[in-house]
This record gives structure tokens, sequence and C-alpha cells, in this order.
């Protein structure tokens, strides 16, 4: 019988600092804090995690797709998405857990127009940091995670906590601008696309239903969904969809008929058929073939 493991949703969850919203820990703490069962199961995630490797190697896996980590590695997992821990032994490195809502409100009390130059909606899942910025990164994060460790984090030591992750993210946003540079229009637009197919793609949005509110043509959200993904716009839908539905297989115990449904599939061969055509296999196959049986 196939396991019915549902996926585990993880919030940010420090009540010592909830109300400045960023937490640092090393992976060893991690380890130490959570069971290795439990952290190779998979999780989705409410709270930004910006991951440095420092050394040994490993790999994340990230909504199905694996990321490789080595020392000078950055790995970026935004809220919303489903991460799974394959630590190798020997992995260190640092993670910075932020609440993106409290770290923003935070940055933006501070009138400090750095913030707006960090862009971290536009970071890749995972880029390289140069030997100086690992070394200053790790730094930064060693003074940001001391101020944070206090018996009493007052108001000096938050304020300090606050401009310490500002200049961290900082940082990091300049090695991840390396690896992605500044965007177009048309990649902006893409961008605001996604954000879009992330909050609305359990309510089948048509490609009308999103060029309207983006204020854009359906032709020009399609002709961008070209330039970018090399597919049009309805079909950059149909595999974000389809990866809700894979996340929901792999990650949930529930039917094949209930996760139609809940995708806004009116009947249950709807779904079966469009499953296949974008994944190419069935709903149940692709269940088997990512989660392990029982």
């Amino acid at each position: 019988m196939s396991s019915t493991t549902q996926v585990r949703d993880t919030h940010f969850d420090n009540a010592r600092l909830s109300e400045i919203g960023i937490e640092v820990l090393s992976l060893h703490e991690l380890r130490n804090r959570v069971r290795a069962d439990r952290l190779a199961e998979p999780e989705r995630v409410d709270f930004l995690i910006v991951l440095m490797i420092s050394q040994g190697s490993g790999e994340h896996l990230i909504d199905f797709r694996s990321v490789r980590l080595v020392p000078g590695s950055a790995v970026v997992v935004r809220p919303g998405q489903v991460q799974q821990w394959r630590m190798h032994a020997g992995l260190q490195g640092l993670l910075l857990l932020v609440d993106t809502r409290l770290a923003q409100l935070a940055a933006s009390a501070l009138a400090n127009p750095a913030f707006q130059l960090l862009q971290v909606d536009e970071w890749p899942a995972t880029f390289a940091l140069s030997e100086d910025d690992q070394c200053d990164g790790e730094a930064l994060a060693r003074v940001l995670e001391r101020q944070l460790n206090r018996d009493r984090v007052d108001d000096v030591s938050a304020s300090l906590a606050r401009e310490l992750f500002l200049s961290l993210m900082v940082l990091l946003s300049r090695a991840a601008r390396v690896a992605a540079p500044a965007r177009t229009t048309q990649e902006r637009l893409f961008q605001r696309l996604q954000r879009d197919l992330d909050a609305s793609v359990r309510t089948r949005p048509t490609v009308a239903d999103i060029a309207r509110r983006l204020r854009v043509s359906p032709s020009t959200l399609s002709r961008v969904c070209r330039l970018r993904a090399g597919v049009s716009a309805k079909e950059l839908i149909d595999r974000r969809t389809a990866l809700e539905a894979q996340r929901l297989l792999v990650h949930t115990g529930a039917t094949t008929t209930s996760i139609g449904e809940e995708l806004g599939f009116s009947e249950p061969t709807n779904f079966l058929k469009f499953f296949k055509r974008v994944v190419g296999m069935t709903p149940d196959s692709f269940r088997r073939t990512w989660r392990p049986v029982a």
C-alpha cells in the first residue's frame, strides 16, 4: 500500500524571535534539532530560506529539482516551495530563515533604500559565492547569530540584528545578480505572471484571466512566455498546474479524484487526460515513481 504521509507544512517557529522574523542556525544545529528521518521528509515552507555551504557536499530537492550543494554555493528556497534534505556526512553551512512578512516590514521601517535593491524574487534558486563573499557572508551571519542568541533581544539588539540582516542580504544580492543579470521589462512581466500563477493555480486560471489581472493583452502574455520559456502562456499555465498536481500526488495521500477537484477539474477523466498529456504518464504512475511503497 502506498504511503499516506502528508506533506508537512513548516512555519517560522521561534517564539523568542517571532517579532524580528529572522533566525540563523548552522546545519550542525539543524541536525541536532531535527531527526534525520524527519529532515528527509518533504516539507512545504512558508518562509524564505537562504543556505550558504562552507564544507562537504550533498544535494537539496526543491519541487522535484535537485540542487547540488558544494562549498561556496548559495541556495534559495522560497515560501510555498516543497523541499527535501539529502545531506551527506560532513556537509556544513549556515541557514538564514526569514519570515518575509515581518522582515520586509522591519526593513521598510528602517527607511533604508538598500532594501529596495535586494529584489529577492529575482534571485536564482542557486548561485555561487566568491571566496571573499563567502567569507564576508559567513562573518555577517555569525555576528547576526550572536545578536539573535542573546538571553534577551532588546530594542537595541533587534535594531542591530535587522541592520546586519540587511547587510547580509545586500551582499548576497550582489552575487545573485552576477548569476542573474538585471531583468528587462519583458522579464519582469514574466516574473509577475509566475507570481500570479503561484497564487491562482488551484482556480484553473485562463490566459485571459491572468492577462486581465496583469493589465496586458493575452497576445502580449503569450509572446513574453515564448521568449522567456519557449512555450505559449496556455502551456505555461498547464505546466504550473501539473507541478501543483505533482506536489499533491507525492506529498499528500489525497486520491487522484480529489486532487483533480482541488485543481478545478470538473471530471476525473479530464484531469487524467490533462496530467498524462503534460507529464507523460498517469498520476498513479507518477506517484509510484516518486513515493516509496510501504
